[in-house]
């Protein structure tokens, strides 16, 4: 059956190997680049034969690269931005090859990448949401992905798979200290709960907290960014001759002094944006008066059950309940000196205010049906898919010292039919066609200045697959692929009157194409993947704000083309080096929008260059294991917001992260660092009349951790 070649190299654009691969496990050949079995298209496939742009990371790489949360996969995973949002401290706008969302706080908004814990959709997650997970893998897809997978991800989708209790104990704990007086302790334990081991459950959970001092506020005249995090997952999961069932509950809960802006002098906007200065005179330090906040807690269930209907056939049902209450508050113009209002007395004050207190649930079901012919000519993947998410969120704001309040009531039901089949024309030769049919639902009931908004829309779109890939020999990939990908349209919940509420979105589309190859030289110890990709959007959503602070989404045509590149070396049995690198452009190309004032833009977080660098080093030393490795991620400036004003843009960074540890038996000493050498930036900014905030990205952090596993 074609494709039981030993993993050459396929899919994933950059199978990325990079941070998919890191050393050879026990039992590899020596001086062997590692392969991950990924199920990125549902079905499990060495990611060197998986004919999709994907990223994977193992348990080992996510340690080493220190991924603690979501955000962390922007530093080694190429065209990926995954940054905090706004509107408090615990939700995250992912963004892959530029597509994403730019209102994620609020409860309208849809992201065009698509989050999955167990391939379950998780339409509202926070950055820690995964801290209390015992991950086994993570996977990272660029492109469209809706033919396979649950909501329609038009951009592409991060995928956190947690470790299956095994038939043996399994037993972790870390514990540590870091920046800020921060304290944690992680523990995961899985095994057989029954003779035989049959049924098996698992547990992993963490606490963590962090006094201040990500920032100072001058006003408070105190350190700001404590935070106070806990969080679990039980897992039962039951393996039959012909089934197996997987029962898991989660409980999250995250709590901050919220998320502080850094404002900017109004009156220097003509200056460039690495010479605006900031009110206070520096990034690190904020002015506002007001007490920002958040407090997020969120918890869940899901069954998993798969049924072998015979050898080639197998029925899988995902069945999920999830349910957020998030509350946050954050003062938007970052503090504005009462000198600037023409008040004669020192001090600032806080222009623009917002509070929010939501409360959301969401319900999954999804049947999937997958296999192969007797004679392996085709391969499968076929399912339906039905989402529904309901929700409240009530919106308190005072702008320029005027209050409004808003009141939001949203309904969700999404269906789906998907499907996807590979031809295997030849031993080398494979043909994908897929397909997917969506409709989306959606109502809303608000009020809005004390006007009501009431109406249900309807968005459907068929969203079609098409590739093609050649297997030249064990070493030598070729791939080309056709993909098309669907957001729906909607509602822009910023909207200052009913009268723009009531006027939905339309839409959004893309038409993705991609070509590649994937190589692997010296036995498996050099691997080099390069791929192009070209994006033609129509009717882009894009949000931005007008010089009167009226929050207003448009849709554009747009066009987004690149290339990524992948190298990694196993130097040795010791040493492993990687290196990664994109070049791109993007630009707003038409609309139907009068006057078009984007028209000629870069796309919000499409960066020209990024190139990342890295290695692992282990040796013995004394009766253990010595470890080290660094990593570095140059990333060019960008504009963060669609209409690329100064205050919006992101300047270029140079980012260094390095750990060392040391192990004895079950044992392991750890020190790791991020942003070593502390640069000071903001990840995104916007702006109208006086009031200019910034946000600030993590400065340096460091973590001492002691660990024992069996």
């Amino acid at each position: 059956m074609k494709r039981n070649k030993k993993c050459l190299l396929s899919s994933a654009l950059l199978t990325l190997m990079p941070m998919a691969s890191v050393h050879a496990e026990q039992g590899n050949k020596p001086q062997e680049i590692e392969n991950i079995v990924v199920t990125a298209q549902r079905t499990a496939e060495n990611i060197q034969s998986t004919p999709v742009s994907i990223t994977a990371f193992s348990s080992d790489s996510i340690e080493k690269f220190q991924i603690d949360n979501a955000k962390d996969i922007s530093q080694v995973a190429p065209n990926v931005i995954i940054r905090p949002v706004t509107g408090g401290s615990a939700g995250i706008s992912p963004y892959i090859r530029g597509g994403g969302v730019s209102d994620g706080a609020n409860i309208t908004s849809e992201a065009e990448v698509g989050v999955y814990i167990d391939d379950v959709y998780q339409p509202r997650s926070a950055a820690s949401f995964i801290e209390s997970l015992d991950i086994e893998r993570i996977e990272v897809l660029r492109g469209p992905q809706g033919t396979l997978y649950g909501r329609n991800s038009s951009a592409g989708a991060l995928k956190f798979i947690t470790r299956l209790p095994g038939e043996e104990l399994r037993f972790k704990n870390e514990a540590g200290f870091g920046s800020w007086n921060e304290k944690y302790d992680k523990l995961s334990v899985s095994g057989p709960l029954s003779e035989g081991g049959r049924l098996r459950g698992g547990f992993s959970g963490m606490m963590r907290e962090r006094d201040g001092g990500r920032q100072y506020n001058t006003s408070l005249g105190k350190d700001v960014g404590e935070e106070k995090y806990k969080g679990f997952q039980a897992d039962l999961y039951y393996v039959a001759d012909t089934y197996t069932a997987r029962l898991k509950g989660f409980y999250t809960d995250f709590d901050s002094d919220g998320l502080y802006a850094s404002s900017v002098d109004p009156f220097s906007l003509s200056l460039p944006y690495d010479k605006m200065p900031y009110s206070s005179g520096k990034i690190d330090r904020v002015v506002s008066p007001y007490e920002s906040y958040t407090s997020d807690e969120q918890f869940g269930v899901s069954l998993h059950l798969s049924k072998d209907i015979n050898e080639l056939m197998t029925l899988s049902s995902i069945t999920s309940w999830n349910r957020l209450e998030d509350d946050w508050a954050t003062g938007f113009s970052g503090g504005v000196a009462y000198s600037a209002l023409g008040i004669p007395m020192d001090g600032y004050t806080e222009l623009y205010q917002r509070e929010a207190l939501s409360d959301q649930e969401s319900f999954t079901q999804e049947l999937q049906l997958s296999g192969n012919s007797t004679s392996g000519f085709i391969n499968y993947v076929a399912g339906l898919y039905y989402f529904h998410e309901s929700g409240t969120q009530k919106i308190s704001s005072s702008i320029f010292f005027t209050p409004s309040y808003t009141t939001f009531d949203v309904t969700t039901d999404s269906y789906a039919a998907f499907g996807q089949v590979s031809f295997n024309l030849t031993d080398a030769l494979a043909l994908t066609v897929g397909g997917r049919y969506t409709e989306d639902e959606k109502s809303i009931d608000a009020l809005v200045a004390n006007e009501i908004v009431d109406r249900d829309d309807t968005f459907s779109k068929f969203t079609p697959k098409l590739g093609l890939d050649y297997q030249a020999s064990d070493e030598l990939l070729f791939y080309a692929s056709y993909t098309e990908g669907f957001k729906s349209g909607g509602y822009n919940s910023l909207a200052s009157s009913a009268a723009s509420l009531n006027l939905p979105f339309d839409m959004q589309e893309v038409n993705a194409y991609e070509i590649g190859t994937k190589t692997d030289w010296l036995d498996n110890r050099l691997r080099v993947n390069i791929s192009g990709f070209f994006n033609e959007y129509s009717s882009l959503q894009q949000q931005s704000v007008t010089a009167e602070g009226v929050f207003i989404t448009e849709n554009y045509d747009a066009e987004h083309k690149g290339v990524e590149l992948e190298v990694s070396v196993q130097a040795s049995d010791s040493l492993f080096l990687w290196a990664n690198g994109v070049y791109q452009n993007s630009e707003f190309t038409d609309t139907s929008v009068a006057g078009g004032s984007l028209l000629g833009n870069q796309m919000t977080n499409v960066f020209d260059y990024q190139f990342a660098l890295g290695f692992d080093f282990s040796v013995d030393v004394g009766p253990g294991s010595l470890s080290l490795g660094a990593n570095a991620n140059r990333r060019d400036d960008f504009y963060s917001t669609a209409d690329n004003a100064e205050i919006g843009h992101v300047e270029a960074v140079t980012l260094v992260d390095a750990y060392a540890s040391y192990s004895y038996e079950n044992w392991k000493v750890s020190l790791s660092g991020k942003n070593l050498t502390d640069e000071k930036y903001a990840f995104t900014g916007f702006g109208f009349s006086l009031v200019q905030p910034r946000f600030m990205a993590d400065p340096m952090t460091w973590r001492l951790a002691v660990s024992y596993e069996l």
